[in-house]
């Protein structure tokens, strides 16, 4: 049974990791495009800076989940915590920044 749990998780971290890193690249293309009623709220390098900021919190999501798939047994459950807190701060993060850009954009 754990094994079947540990590849579920393993899936579904691998579907995350593959949906958040197609958020961030449409978010770097809308900042590329975005045009000056985007940019008076928020500069074009506060934006790129905070995209950084999330591709960084993207990599370090990637190095929990390995983790997780790595550690044994015994470490699995809190391996697995510490990944599903890296994700939640990075999905945040990033519904942060849409809701942000599409309130300038509207």
């Amino acid at each position: 049974m754990g094994c079947r749990n540990r590849h579920a998780y393993d899936v579904k971290c691998r579907d995350l990791l593959q949906e958040t890193a197609d958020r961030l690249d449409r978010l770097r293309s809308l900042v590329e495009r975005s045009g000056p009623e985007v940019r008076e709220a928020m500069s074009r390098q506060e934006m790129e800076r905070t995209l950084d900021a999330l591709r960084g919190q993207h990599n370090r999501l990637c190095a929990r989940v390995e983790a997780a798939r790595i550690a044994t047994d015994d470490a699995w459950a809190f391996a697995r915590a510490v990944a599903d807190q890296a994700a939640e701060e990075l999905v945040s993060g990033i519904d942060h920044l849409e809701a942000g850009l599409s309130r300038k954009a509207a």
